[in-house]
Formats: structure tokens, C-alpha cells, sequence
């Protein structure tokens, strides 16, 4: 034993197999690994791993050859009632129905569905259009998850038990996620190595030291949990650390904190080297392995300047954290968590875990759950302390890091790495507004419209995408994420707070739906419509709007170096009304044309010199009632920007005008291939998403 004590207190030991860990982690994240389906197939066979059921959606996720998603919809609520009680984990289904590629919008800084399923090694999804039991569960494992999560309630406290015992935030309201976000505290809802040593001093009855037997049963305990668990990067990140800082406790080994981190992350990465793009696990990690070995010998200053300090630092070491994926921050997360951070440690955490044990108390749960989310959503309608800074380089974010632990490790010249961290923070925030860019983005929001310029610190957005939202059955409803939140989420990482102008070309879903969502969470100073009376949806956003206006033939207005014209008449029809824009910049014209179709063009070109037209926003996506073969021919656009969903109903754009537009000499773009394109004036750049 003295020898392997020995052996273990050399650092070198824990260096090497840390690096050897980050090798494998390059090498696997970096394998191009391929589906073992062929895409083709119609029927599969496979067990069920996990269902989620929203309105008249079944999700499932089941293991076949690889892991697999299907896609289930209800048309019954009989139906749907019947499935919840017939389907358990663990049971064999037979499914048929289409493989389908998973697909998200593709734009710049955005959220990539098909990277997040591949990391999972998920290829497919499946749409299924008939299913039947082959095998009920047989298996123990499954039985024992399938008699928790039928344990815990579907309400409110149910929730908080799910996210605390299974890691599983799903049950949260996304509006509430977005409020933790705001306020700073979603890192709380990562289980935590406190939060361990909590169940660990239970299942040891609170004893102050560990002996091997108890560490034995601690250990087989903890072996079950992360069974039962579903796969989960944070409570593995804080299992694992606690049972290698448990076995250095009860052997008195004495391995420095350092060195028993690197050991941690070194088994994690063997695990699943994906883990490191979880963003849950990236906030745990970062600031429980600063916290251990910031705080270790540190004499202690009293309990409220150390929980200062521990805010403080937990703060400092996510930011990088919160920049990156979410483009803001709030520094009065470091007084909020003065407030939640023993709330949720002392109160909600233990209450969870025995009312899981206990429901009956679960009306105690529920009291300080209602204070909790009080406070949240009041401080967060406030907006106050809330910084939005475009996301730049990773390598900017590495900056940080080093500026941050010089600070927190370096002891001489703690106020200069500190001044300079502020330094870095002001540069971040101003660079765009010192440097701005003349840009035209052409935003993928699917089968719909919308386009962004920017000019000398100014923004317009030109439509804003959406989609119908048709009658369904109360039963049959469930919350979708619409295209609106990924566009905001797109402009927070440009750093725009603000639009000057948000113009919508006509009132259609696919142009204006998500027009409320953006002007929920973005100032827009001025909005405006076309000249035709305003339908119901129009009605929503001038009412919610202060200064809205009518634009009609021949009104002008001004974007930093953009200019622009209408240059549409007014019809009965809509998609005829479509305002038609009219731009210059430098030496360049553009033309958006909205949905405007072959009798808005004749009218155009009739009355106007549009020739030579460098960026023409084709109209109406592509369709063949629109980009007549006269107007192109006059157009001649240098580019052809059209926008238009993946395998949309409506087939567009239609071959007859691609063509068109390729014999005329034309450089397409179509969002369907291409993704988000972007016109950078002022570095005379095109950048494309794909």
C-alpha cells in the first residue's frame, strides 16, 4: 500500500494521462464516423431508451444498430392516452416510416441540430407512420428507470426533481430557462459536487470521516444512480469527481487537488470525449475546478465575504462561457447568486431529493418554488445589468481565460491582470461599433423571407420568417422553438441590441410571423408596413409598435450608407402589394422584390431604370408566378439571392427560374444549399454558411 501511495504522489503520473486523454479526445471528436443505415430503409426494429411526449408529439430515442430517433404524431387524443400506458423503457418496438436527414437552419453563430444529434452518434430521424410492441421490458435496468420517472409528478415540483435527481431540464418552461440565463444562474441547475457531497453524507448518515466500507457502499450507491440516470455530462463530471476525491480522502493519500482534477477529467474524456461540447458540462466544470483550487487552504473570511468570493470567481470563470454560446452576460449575477446559490443548495436541492422519497411533502417544495421563480421573473422583466457583446475568434475567449486565471493565480500584479480583464471586456464590446460593417445578410429562416443590414452602427431588418400557426385541439398543442428566437439569438451575436427600421414587405406568416417574437426581445425604434389595409396579424404589430408607419411609391428613408426607395404600387392581392425596395451603396444597386409577382414587375419595369442590378432578392422565393424572363433580362443581377425551405410544399424555387436566372449569367444563392449568405461592402467579402 505505501508503495502504490508512493506511486500516486507522483504528478507526472496524472500529466500524462491527462495529455494522453486530450490525444484521444482530438482523435475521436475528429473520426468522420457514418451512419450503419443506408437511409433507404422503412422499417426498423429497436429499444426504447427515452420518451417525450409534447402535445401530439411522441419522441423517442431508441437503440437499434446505432442510436435513433423517431418522430410519432397522434391524431387522437384516445390514442395518445392509450400509448402512454402501453409504452414503457425497455421495450421492443417495430416502426415504419421515412429516414430523414435532421436539419436546422444554417446560419452564421447559430445552433447546428445535426452537429448536436452527431455528437450523440445520431444520423437519422425518423418520421414514423405506424409502430407495434414486438417485446415488452424484460430488462431490470430499464424497470427500475421506468418506476422512477413514473415516481415523479408532471407538475412544477416535478420538474425540479427531474432536473436535480435525472438531469433532465426538459420539463422546464423556456421562458424561465431564458430568465435563468439573463439573470446568471443557470449554472445552478447543473448538479454540483456539493450537491454529491450532500447525498453522500446522507447515504453515510452525516459521518465526518469515510471508512473503505463505507466508501464501498457509497460507491455501489452511486453506481446504481448514474444506472438509473439517463446519460448526462454534468452529473457524470460530478460523480466522477466525487468518488476520486472520496478515495483520496479515505486513503489520506494526499494527491494535491490539481492533480486529482486532471485524473477526473482524464476518465471523462474516456468516457464520452464529446462531453466537452455540453454546455452544462463546460459551465460545471470551469467553475467547480477553479472554485477547488482557488478556495483550497484558504483561510476563511467569514460565511458572506466567502459566498462573495465564490460568486465572484464563479462569474469571472464563466464568462467566457456565457459569451461565446450566448452572447451576453449579466455581472449582477455575482450579487443574484449571493441570494440563489444557498437557496438552491440549502433549500430546493435537499427538498427535491426528499420529496422524491416523500411526495407528500412536495406542498413544502412547492412554496419555496413559487418564491424562487417569483423573484426570477421579477428581476428578470427589469433587463437590468444585462450586456449583449458580439461573439468573436475563439481565440479571444482563450485570451480571457489566461487574463482570468493570471488573476485568480498569479499573486503578484492581481489589479493589473484585473484592469486588463476589463480591458479585454470594453475592447469586445466596442470593436463592432468602432469597425462597423456595411452588410447585407441573407438569414435562413427556412421557407419564409428575411434579410439584415447593417451600416454605421445602424440595423434594418427586412422581414422576419414565421410560420402559420393553424388551429389545433388544446391536447394537441405543445411549445415549439420558432424560427424568431434563433434569429435574435443571430443578432446578439453581431451585438445588436437595437433594429432602426423593421420592414415588413406584406403581411404574410412567412414574412412577418416572427415580427412580435423579435420586437419582444429587441428595441425596434420604427416599423413598416405597406400601403394595403393591414390584416390581423399587421393589426398585433402596430398595436405593439410606437412609431409604425405606411410606406407607399416613391417614399425614401436612409441606412447609414444604404439608400433606399420604394418603388411598388398597391394592389388588392398581397403578394402584390409586397413593398419592393429599391437600394444603393457605394457603387452597387440592390433590389428586393418581397413576394412581388410578374404583374408588380411589369408595373417596376415599366416606370423605372432597374437595369444592372448588382443583388436581386428574387420574389415570392423562387416561384414561377414571379422573376419573369423580361424582367431578368432588364434586371441582369450580378447575384440572385433566394430564400426558400428545405423539401417546402411548394417546390420552390422553381427550375424554370433557377434556369433563367442561370442563363442570364447569374451567381445564385439559395439558402436550401447554401445556407446564410453574407455581402460584406465594406471588405468587398461574400461569405457563405456551407
Amino acid at each position: 500500500m505505501m508503495i502504490l501511495r508512493k506511486v500516486l504522489l507522483f504528478k507526472s503520473i496524472y500529466i500524462t494521462l491527462f495529455i494522453i486523454s486530450l490525444i484521444y479526445l482530438v482523435i475521436y471528436i475528429n473520426i468522420d464516423f457514418t451512419s450503419k443505415f443506408e437511409g433507404s430503409e422503412t422499417k426498423v426494429e429497436g429499444v426504447i431508451e427515452s420518451i417525450e411526449y409534447q402535445g401530439n408529439k411522441m419522441t423517442l430515442t431508441l437503440k437499434t444498430k446505432e442510436k435513433l430517433i423517431a418522430t410519432y404524431y397522434f391524431d387522437t387524443e384516445e390514442e395518445l392516452h392509450k400509448t402512454k400506458k402501453e409504452l414503457s423503457l425497455g421495450d421492443t418496438l417495430t416502426l415504419k416510416g421515412e429516414l430523414n436527414d435532421p436539419i436546422s437552419s444554417k446560419n452564421f453563430n447559430g445552433f447546428s441540430y445535426p452537429t448536436y444529434l452527431k455528437y450523440q452518434k445520431i444520423f437519422y430521424i425518423m418520421k414514423v407512420s405506424d409502430y407495434y410492441i414486438k417485446h415488452k421490458n424484460s430488462n431490470i435496468l430499464y424497470s427500475i428507470r421506468n418506476a422512477v420517472r413514473s415516481s415523479i409528478s408532471n407538475d412544477k415540483v416535478g420538474s425540479y426533481i427531474k432536473v436535480f435527481f435525472l438531469g433532465d431540464d426538459t420539463s422546464f418552461d423556456t421562458t424561465l430557462e431564458e430568465d435563468f440565463r439573463n439573470l446568471g444562474i443557470s449554472h445552478l441547475f447543473a448538479l454540483s459536487g456539493t450537491q454529491i457531497s450532500f447525498l453522500i453524507s446522507i447515504i453515510t448518515l452525516r459521518k465526518k470521516t469515510i471508512n473503505l466500507n463505507n466508501l464501498l457502499f457509497v460507491f455501489c450507491i452511486l453506481i446504481c444512480y448514474y444506472l438509473i440516470i439517463e446519460d448526462c455530462a454534468a452529473i457524470d463530471r460530478a460523480l466522477i469527481f466525487s468518488l476520486v476525491f472520496s478515495l483520496n480522502n479515505t486513503f489520506n493519500l494526499n494527491i494535491r487537488p490539481l492533480f486529482l482534477i486532471l485524473l477526473s477529467l482524464s476518465i471523462l474524456f474516456f468516457i464520452n470525449p464529446y462531453y466537452i461540447f455540453d454546455v452544462g458540462f463546460q459551465y460545471s466544470t470551469v467553475i467547480s475546478c477553479t472554485l477547488i483550487l482557488y478556495m483550497n487552504n484558504k483561510k476563511s473570511k467569514g460565511k458572506i465575504i466567502d459566498l462573495l468570493e465564490v460568486s465572484w470567481v464563479s462569474f469571472l470563470v464563466s464568462l467566457p462561457i456565457s459569451l461565446y454560446h450566448f452572447s451576453y452576460t449579466n455581472p449582477l449575477s455575482i450579487v443574484y447568486n449571493l441570494f440563489y446559490v444557498p437557496f438552491i443548495n440549502v433549500i430546493i436541492f435537499p427538498l427535491s431529493i426528499i420529496c422524491f422519497f416523500i411526495p407528500y411533502l412536495s406542498f413544502i417544495l412547492e412554496f419555496f418554488i413559487n418564491i424562487f421563480e417569483g423573484s426570477v421573473t421579477f428581476l428578470s422583466h427589469f433587463n437590468i445589468g444585462y450586456i449583449t457583446l458580439a461573439r468573436f475568434n475563439i481565440v479571444y475567449y482563450l485570451l480571457y481565460y489566461i487574463l482570468i486565471f493570471s488573476y485568480l493565480f498569479v499573486k503578484a500584479k492581481k489589479k493589473i491582470f484585473l484592469l486588463l480583464i476589463l480591458l479585454l471586456v470594453i475592447i469586445h464590446y466596442s470593436y463592432p461599433k468602432i469597425f462597423p460593417k456595411d452588410a447585407l445578410y441573407m438569414i435562413d429562416v427556412g421557407q419564409g423571407d428575411s434579410f439584415l443590414i447593417t451600416s454605421n452602427n445602424k440595423s434594418m431588418l427586412i422581414d422576419t420568417g414565421g410560420v402559420m400557426n393553424y388551429y389545433q385541439e388544446e391536447w394537441m398543442q405543445y411549445e415549439k422553438t420558432s424560427s424568431g428566437v434563433y434569429l435574435v439569438n443571430f443578432l446578439k451575436t453581431l451585438g445588436i441590441t437595437k433594429l432602426d427600421y423593421l420592414v415588413l414587405t406584406h403581411g404574410d406568416y412567412d414574412h412577418a410571423g416572427e415580427a412580435l417574437t423579435i420586437m419582444d426581445e429587441i428595441e425596434v425604434k420604427n416599423v413598416f408596413f405597406n400601403g394595403n389595409e393591414l390584416n390581423t396579424l399587421e393589426k398585433k404589430i402596430w398595436k405593439s409598435s410606437s412609431n409604425h408607419y405606411k410606406l407607399t411609391e416613391g417614399d425614401s428613408f436612409i441606412l447609414g450608407n444604404f439608400n433606399f426607395l420604394v418603388i411598388s404600387n398597391t394592389y388588392p392581392d398581397e403578394n402584390d402589394s409586397s413593398l419592393v425596395l429599391y437600394s444603393t451603396v457605394y457603387d452597387k444597386r440592390l433590389l428586393f422584390m418581397g413576394d412581388a409577382s410578374i404583374k408588380s414587375e411589369k408595373y417596376i419595369l415599366d416606370n423605372y431604370d432597374i437595369s444592372d442590378i448588382a443583388i436581386l432578392k428574387v420574389g415570392h422565393h423562387g416561384s414561377r408566378t414571379s422573376s419573369s424572363e423580361e424582367f431578368i433580362d432588364k434586371v441582369n443581377p450580378t447575384y440572385a439571392l433566394v430564400s426558400a425551405g428545405v423539401d417546402n410544399k411548394f417546390n420552390h424555387p422553381n427550375e424554370e427560374v433557377i434556369e433563367r436566372l442561370e442563363d442570364n449569367g447569374s451567381i445564385i444563392f439559395n439558402t436550401q444549399v447554401d445556407g446564410m449568405v453574407m455581402f460584406d461592402f465594406t471588405n468587398n467579402k461574400i461569405r457563405t454558411y456551407e
